[in-house]
């Protein structure tokens, strides 16, 4: 479904929630250049802000607003051929026959998921600019274009009340007696906090609630962020999987950067440069190399750049804790696991130490922690309800003074 009018932006089928001043950010930012580049981690709302944008700033392009999503696509052919499609003019085979079909107009061009196409995206426009002079161009992806002159708008996670509001219409869509009220409120505050503000995972969590209630689905986040899925059809496949949208983005790293990104995974919290590039170093990485793999890294919206450093969303930490090799992530987790995030028990003072004691089951259970295992996994493994783990969990980060179970995996490290 498309407006009616001059273009043809996707409609809205959902309210935006946050991002307000990003928008408005973006509509200034666009009196002022021709190509504005969105960028943002996977799910953070990209192609809402980039269209609702166009959409506040259609009446200044009497040429018309067109979008193109750009997510299947692939090659330089089928890129021309998709916007040729999307202004109306399928019979403009090369750049050169898109820009001369908008020549004499004053059009926006919105260009949807361009990471997977830098340069053909960056070929495309770079001859719209040239030779089309009143058209200005929106591109929203995980990085920008390599492109001077482009200003950038970055997409951040929602802030935690807009998070909350958030889960709570989306919540409200599928179990027409949810509220926010009592605990319910608590937690679905600490949800949206373990999901980092992520609109995408706040939606698909939100949409748990069909068959959990809040506090159960809290809990099920508490052990492990689990593989939400969407259950409508009416999104994009990237948008239906938190798995999926995740692997997109280590689909388009390269070899180093995926090293560096499941070592930096070990990291409950945010981290330093020094300790990205110490850990760079001691995951094979040549120490010259670090510092620009790192910036591939946020370039691409896979690490988050922050005032006091850098962090991983919880999503990305996952994914990229699976692809570490078990013997790597202990002794990755035994140096760094607790880099920022909260005090760890010094060497020595593990969990057979005398000032902690854990009971038997406890211990067994805080070494398959440290294993990688889950809390399911770890009650196929001991023959014993998942429940019953989760108890030990509890018991273990109480008596440990832990805060994460990575700091449950380095304190067992540092006693061996």
């Amino acid at each position: 479904m498309v407006e009616r009018g001059r273009g043809n932006l996707p409609a809205e089928f959902t309210s935006m929630i946050g991002h307000a001043a990003e928008v408005a950010e973006g509509l200034r930012a666009l009196a002022r250049t021709r190509l504005l580049a969105v960028t943002g981690p996977g799910g953070v709302g990209k192609s809402r802000v980039a269209v609702r944008v166009a959409r506040h700033a259609r009446r200044r392009f009497p040429g018309g607003t067109w979008y193109a999503e750009l997510s299947a696509v692939t090659g330089e052919p089928a890129l021309t051929a998709r916007v040729a499609a999307a202004i109306g003019r399928p019979q403009a085979r090369t750049p050169e026959g898109i820009a001369a079909a908008l020549r004499e107009r004053r059009a926006l061009l919105v260009l949807d998921t361009c990471e997977h196409l830098i340069g053909p995206v960056g070929r495309l426009a770079e001859v719209l600019l040239r030779r089309a002079p009143h058209v200005k161009i929106v591109v929203a992806g995980r990085q920008p274009l390599d492109l001077a002159g482009q200003r950038l708008l970055y997409v951040r996670p929602l802030a935690e009340a807009d998070a909350v509001t958030l889960f709570a219409e989306r919540a409200a869509a599928v179990d027409p007696d949810f509220s926010l009220s009592g605990g319910t409120r608590a937690a679905v505050a600490e949800i949206c906090r373990s999901l980092d503000g992520l609109p995408l995972a706040v939606e698909l969590a939100a949409a748990c609630l069909r068959s959990l209630t809040a506090p159960e689905l809290r809990d099920r986040l508490r052990d492990r962020c689990p593989l939400l899925a969407a259950g409508t059809t009416n999104t994009l496949p990237r948008q239906r999987d938190l798995r999926a949208m995740v692997e997109w983005s280590h689909a388009l790293c390269g070899v180093e950067q995926r090293t560096l990104w499941a070592a930096l995974s070990v990291v409950d919290g945010g981290f330093d440069r020094e300790t990205a590039e110490a850990i760079g170093v001691e995951a094979g990485l040549p120490g010259a190399r670090v510092a620009a793999v790192l910036g591939d890294l946020v370039a691409g919206s896979v690490v988050l750049r922050e005032p006091a450093g850098y962090r991983l969303l919880r999503p990305y930490r996952q994914v990229g804790l699976e692809l570490l090799e078990a013997r790597a992530r202990r002794r990755l987790t035994a140096r760094y696991g607790a880099a920022t995030a909260a005090p760890v028990p010094a060497p020595g003072g593990g969990p057979e130490a005398g000032g902690v004691v854990l009971s038997p089951r406890e211990l067994q259970v805080a070494k398959l922690i440290a294993e990688g295992l889950t809390n399911l996994e770890i009650a196929g493994r001991l023959v014993i309800s998942k429940r019953t783990v989760d108890a030990h969990v509890r018991n273990i980060l109480a008596k440990g003074h832990l805060a994460s179970r990575t700091h449950v995996a380095a304190w067992v490290a540092s006693g061996d």
